[in-house]
């Protein structure tokens, strides 16, 4: 369930119109690329795209675009932005089709209360009558890690919340009040609360809390982060930030923080960030439980099959290593090699069957030890290492290992 919006029309040239996207786009400063569709994303902010289709012409016959974006979570700032982004090129024949009728009234403060912030009462609403035991996820992306979360949850690129506490408090301070934590651009233009609900996002979903210097993406991340909630303090000093998660992304950039200790303090149910617990990341068909700070990287092996690892080089982290095959027929147990091992268990797992091994290796007058874990899943045979020094990390990887889905 989310608020969307679609477009058509005709072009004269894909040249021209991809060069107007891309100057328009870089006179707001709004992040473009193509994707591997050949596709044109054009990001206002996170969680905000505009996806581009663009079809050549041919002899006395006009191109085609269409595209389209969702708003949730971005927000009504960002559907109103996208749109006058959307009319300012020259498209002929331009034709919307949307969720909020906002492209006919263009009645900003409809937009806000009667779709997006109604939006979210219904969302709340819905998810606080079923009765929910565990996590439920809201406008999360199907395509990326979920955080291993527990208990009666509303979890989002932008925070989680108790269902029942997050229920009475708009109860008690209304809908407006948690539409402006909620989506990242709630107001017409780019304020403080934007710039604020910028971090945010970042702090919460994409950060893993890690020193800059570890990789070029936890510099962006951290960097990002630090600029603004700096630019919020400057255009609203009494607006409410996360003042401490600042403070260690500051020590974490090796930066000083320039914020003083008298700005005020958010207060949220939980601090900031998914990627401090654990997370589930799924490649193909099995889900693996994983540190959160912990990156994902891919090589291949001698014969070309794909391995993906996870580790933090920053640390001296275990590493995690997968290997997929896909068979040409069903296997129902994995094999045993018949060899003697520190350690040797089969249990089953949800949807599969597994053969742990452990054994003890030594390499440049180094001791380490070996978990390899052989699953089995229908068609698909899953290899899982993992290396570490010490033994009692054994405890750690067996119970992540357990938890395994396929």
């Amino acid at each position: 369930m989310s608020l969307e919006l679609s477009f058509h029309g005709h072009i004269k040239s894909r040249k021209r119109i991809i060069k107007q996207i891309t100057e328009t786009a870089e006179r707001y400063s709004y992040g473009v690329y193509t994707d591997q569709d050949n596709s044109i994303i054009v990001t206002l902010c996170p969680t905000g795209d505009i996806t581009f289709n663009i079809t050549e012409g041919g002899f006395l016959q006009k191109g085609k675009i269409e595209g389209c974006f969702q708003s949730t979570p971005a927000g009504p700032g960002f559907h109103k932005a996208a749109i006058e982004f959307i009319d300012s090129l020259n498209i002929e024949n331009l034709e919307y089709e949307d969720d909020t009728e906002y492209v006919v009234n263009r009645d900003f403060t409809k937009l806000c209360v009667n779709h997006f912030q109604r939006w979210l009462e219904t969302i709340v609403e819905h998810v606080q009558q079923i009765e929910a035991d565990g996590p439920i996820f809201v406008c999360w992306s199907t395509e990326q890690y979920k955080p291993d979360i527990q208990g009666a949850k509303i979890v989002t690129p932008v925070g989680v919340w108790n269902i029942n506490n997050l229920y009475q408090f708009i109860q008690d301070k209304g809908v407006e009040a948690f539409a402006d934590r909620f989506f990242i651009w709630p107001h017409e233009e780019q304020d403080a609360i934007f710039y604020r609900n910028c971090a945010l996002k970042t702090l919460w979903e994409d950060c893993y809390y890690a020193p800059s210097d570890r990789s070029e993406k936890d510099a962006a991340n951290n960097k990002y982060i630090i600029e603004n909630i700096e630019r919020a303090y400057s255009l609203d000093p009494l607006l409410p930030l996360p003042y401490d998660s600042y403070c260690e992304i500051c020590r974490l950039d090796c930066k000083k923080p320039t914020l003083p200790e008298t700005t005020v303090r958010m207060v949220d149910e939980c601090e900031p960030g998914y990627r401090r617990g654990l997370v589930k990341d799924t490649i193909d068909k099995i889900t693996i439980t994983i540190p959160g700070t912990y990156q994902r990287q891919f090589e291949y092996n001698d014969n070309g099959w794909p391995i993906t690892i996870w580790s933090d080089s920053s640390s001296n982290s275990l590493v995690w290593r997968l290997t997929i095959f896909v068979l040409d027929k069903e296997v129902e147990m994995p094999k045993s090699d018949d060899k003697e091992h520190l350690y040797n268990e089969e249990f089953n797992i949800e949807n599969g069957k597994a053969l742990l091994t452990v054994d003890q290796f030594q390499e440049d007058g180094k001791e380490y030890f070996m978990a390899v874990c052989n699953i089995a899943s229908g068609m698909y045979y899953y290899l899982i290492t993992v290396s570490y020094t010490k033994q009692e990390e054994f405890v750690q990887i067996h119970n992540l290992l357990l938890r395994i889905t396929c």
